[in-house]
C-alpha cells in the first residue's frame, strides 16, 4: 500500500514538473515574440526582418564554416 501511495506522490510531482516548465516555457515564448516586435522598419509578421548586412554576414558565416569543416575533412 505504501509502494502505490509513493508511486502516486513521485507521478504527481513529475505532472506538476512538467507543467511547470511547460508553462516557464511558454511565458518565455511569449516575452520573446513582445521582445522581437520591430520599433520602426522593415516588418515581416511581427517579427524583425533581418538587414542587408546580416544576410551578407550570415553568408560569410555559412562560407567560413563550409571552408572550416572541408578542410578539415580533407587533412584526415
Amino acid at each position: 500500500m505504501l509502494r502505490i501511495v509513493m508511486f502516486l506522490v513521485a507521478l504527481a510531482a513529475l505532472v506538476v514538473i512538467i507543467l511547470g516548465a511547460a508553462s516557464l516555457l511558454g511565458r518565455a515564448a511569449d516575452s520573446a515574440g513582445t521582445a522581437l516586435r520591430p520599433i520602426w522598419g522593415g516588418e515581416r509578421g511581427n517579427m524583425m526582418a533581418p538587414t542587408t548586412f546580416q544576410k551578407i554576414a550570415f553568408g560569410a558565416l555559412l562560407v567560413l564554416l563550409l571552408g572550416l569543416t572541408g578542410g578539415f575533412l580533407g587533412g584526415l
